[in-house]
Order: C-alpha cells, then sequence, then structure tokens
C-alpha cells in the first residue's frame, strides 16, 4: 500500500506556487477558495494578491515624516469588501492546514501587480476570478486574460 506522502514526493505536481487575485468580489473570493483547495491538493505554496490605492501625502505630513524620522512609504489602503475576503481566504487557508499562505499588498496596475508580485514570489500558476476587474473595466474579457498570460509567461486559470 501506498501513503499519500510517498505519492507527492515521488511525483512532481506541474505548480508549485499559486498566486491568487482577491478584489473582494463575490467570484475573487471563490477563486480564493478554489485556489486554496487547489494547493492543498498539489502540496503548492499559496499567496493572494490584494491591490489597495496609494494615498498621497500631504505637505503638512511630508514635514512630520521629517521632524518623526519616519522614511517608509505608507501601506495602500484596503477597501473593506477585499480585507473581509482576503482574511477569510486566509482562515480557509489555515484550517486546510495551509499555514505558510501569505498575503501581499500592492498598488499598481493589475496587469502589472500580478506579473511583478508573480515573478518576485515564484509563482507559477495564477488564478482569478472572472469577474475581476473592478479598477475601471467591469471584467475580465478574453484580451486581457491573454495580455495576463503573455505577459507573466505562466498559466492562468480563471474561474467564477
Amino acid at each position: 500500500m501506498i501513503d499519500s506522502s510517498q505519492v507527492h514526493s515521488k511525483y512532481r505536481t506541474p505548480f508549485s506556487h499559486i498566486l491568487c487575485w482577491v478584489d473582494g468580489t463575490e467570484e475573487s473570493c471563490r477563486s480564493a477558495e478554489r485556489a486554496t483547495r487547489l494547493a492543498r491538493s498539489l502540496n503548492a505554496q499559496l499567496s493572494f494578491l490584494v491591490l489597495g490605492k496609494r494615498l498621497g501625502r500631504s505637505e503638512g505630513f511630508n514635514a512630520y515624516a521629517r521632524i518623526e524620522g519616519v522614511s517608509t512609504p505608507m501601506p495602500p489602503v484596503i477597501n473593506t469588501a477585499v480585507s473581509a475576503c482576503v482574511d477569510q481566504a486566509m482562515r480557509f487557508a489555515a484550517e486546510l492546514g495551509l499555514e505558510s499562505a501569505a498575503c501581499l499588498t500592492r498598488s499598481a496596475n493589475p496587469v502589472a501587480a500580478i506579473c511583478g508580485v508573480a515573478r518576485a514570489e515564484g509563482a507559477d500558476l495564477i488564478v482569478l476570478g472572472r469577474r475581476h476587474l473592478k479598477f475601471g473595466k467591469p471584467h475580465f474579457n478574453t484580451s486581457m486574460l491573454d495580455r495576463l498570460s503573455n505577459r507573466c509567461a505562466l498559466t492562468v486559470l480563471s474561474d467564477g
């Protein structure tokens, strides 16, 4: 009889690190759950990416930052729906035993952010919901998926 740990160590899975973009939509929350299940079944690392808006600093804040010696940039502001969705995804990942699941926050054009994080983190699969783009466009269309796949040179799984 072969136990499952022998199967995982004997056969390489096609994906070792899954990156899932979470934007707070119902579709992206479902995609995060599916990505978590997939990561668990493949014994892969899992990262969730959220995009926030970078707020500009006022001159008053800049003066205060100089006085206090604060040089680190302010983190992007994440909307409530995105926070709730990624918190739920992280809890689900922990329930399934994916303790190393990570949540990464960026502020950039979605395609640039996804590809940049995928390269930096060594992801080899990108998972996202079909109606995923909230930054100016109502849905991810086929041309956007193609652009994402081509720019990242990775496999993109779109569901929802």
